[in-house]
């Protein structure tokens, strides 16, 4: 009994250590207040992306990186009654496994009505080329950096 409740403690520990691995950064932010916001993926979800070289089109069309962004925002903040993409860029993965990976950074500025105040917000939402929402975390230190994936297949 013993050996069989260590074996399932080992089995857990180094799933857990695998998983960690696993885990790619695509980029950070640093607001003006110099609180960090760090977006984190998986290898897996990274490789089912397509790759980009740059001599064509984007794998995944601009208007359509703005159009889940701004209903990421108005799902995950509903009260912003009002959204307003303010900027588009595209950047690479900075991880040599997947330079050729690149994702938006739609940054959208949203208004809520507070008793008679408007309200904004800035918000930046990453894209990567398949459609996939990488969601931000605001990590104490390196070590506790977490992230939630919102991807085409959990959207129906």
């Amino acid at each position: 009994m013993m050996k069989y409740v260590i074996s399932i403690i080992c089995v857990i520990l180094f799933s857990t250590v695998s998983m960690a691995g696993e885990r790619v950064r695509v980029t950070e932010h640093v607001d003006e207040h110099g609180k960090r916001t760090v977006f984190f993926t998986t290898k897996q979800v990274l490789e089912k992306c397509p790759a980009w070289k740059l001599d064509k089109e984007p794998p995944f069309p601009t208007y359509k990186a703005v159009g889940l962004a701004q209903a990421w925002i108005k799902k995950k903040y509903p009260k912003f009654s009002s959204v307003h993409t303010a900027t588009i860029s595209i950047s690479p993965i900075w991880d040599n496994d997947f330079r050729d990976r690149w994702y938006y950074t739609v940054t959208s500025e949203a208004s809520a009505d507070l008793d008679g105040v408007t309200a904004n917000s800035y918000f930046s939402v990453i894209v990567l080329m398949d459609g996939t929402i990488v969601e931000p975390s605001a990590p104490k230190n390196d070590d506790a950096e977490d992230c939630q994936q919102d991807s085409p297949s959990s959207r129906k």
